[in-house]
C-alpha cells in the first residue's frame, strides 16, 4: 500500500512544511489570478501532504494496478490543477475544493487502467448508479425489481435504461476473431 521506502523518503521531506491559513491561502489565490507563478509553488507545496492523506484513503480504489508513488504524483497534477482553477468564496478553505478534485482525477485515471475497453465517465458514473439503485429496489421490494421501476428511480426512460443494461452484458469481441472469420468466408466461395 503506501508504506514503502520512496513515499517515506517522500513525506520525510514534506515533514514541516505546515498547513497555510485561510487567509494565506485567499491572498495566495488572489496572486496566483494574476500570474504569480511563486504563489501557485507555495499554495501547492503546502497541500503536497494532503494529497498522501487522500491517496491513502483511495487505496481501495487502486487494487494494486498502479504503485502507490504513482498515485500520489497523479494527486499532485490534480492539485497543481485544482490551485491554478481555484477561485475563493467566503471562508472555504482550499482542501475542501481540493478533496474532490482530486480524489476524481485519481479515480478517471485508476479507472482508465482497469477496463480493457474504456467508457466514457458518464456511462462509467451512471452504471454505479444503476447497480446501486438495483440492489437498493431489490432490497426493499423483496424481489427483482421491473425496468420500469428501475427507470423510474433513475429519472430515465426505459430505452436508455435498456441501453445502459447492454453496456454491462456485452462481451468484447476480438478484431483478430472477426478477421479470421471474414478471411475463411471468402476462402469458401
Amino acid at each position: 500500500m503506501i508504506d514503502n521506502d520512496i513515499l517515506s523518503d517522500y513525506l520525510q521531506s514534506l515533514y514541516g512544511i505546515e498547513p497555510l491559513t485561510t487567509e494565506q491561502e485567499h491572498a495566495l489565490a488572489k496572486r496566483i489570478a494574476q500570474g504569480d507563478d511563486e504563489a501557485l509553488d507555495k499554495l501547492v507545496t503546502h497541500n503536497l501532504r494532503f494529497v498522501v492523506y487522500i491517496v491513502r484513503k483511495m487505496t481501495y480504489w487502486n487494487h494494486g494496478k498502479m504503485p502507490a508513488e504513482d498515485i500520489v504524483a497523479l494527486g499532485n497534477e490534480q492539485l497543481l490543477l485544482c490551485a491554478k482553477k481555484w477561485k475563493p468564496k467566503n471562508n472555504a478553505k482550499f482542501a475542501t475544493y481540493a478533496k474532490s478534485f482530486i480524489e476524481k482525477g485519481v479515480r478517471r485515471e485508476l479507472d482508465n487502467l482497469s477496463n480493457i475497453i474504456r467508457l466514457p465517465m458518464n456511462v462509467v458514473e451512471a452504471l454505479k448508479k444503476l447497480n446501486y439503485n438495483d440492489r437498493a429496489l431489490s432490497q426493499i421490494l423483496g424481489r427483482k425489481p421491473k425496468p420500469a421501476e428501475l427507470a423510474k428511480i433513475m429519472g430515465i426512460s426505459e430505452r436508455k435504461l435498456a441501453q445502459l443494461q447492454s453496456f454491462m452484458t456485452r462481451e468484447p469481441i476480438s478484431i483478430d476473431h472477426l478477421n479470421t472469420e471474414r478471411f475463411s468466408d471468402e476462402q469458401d466461395d
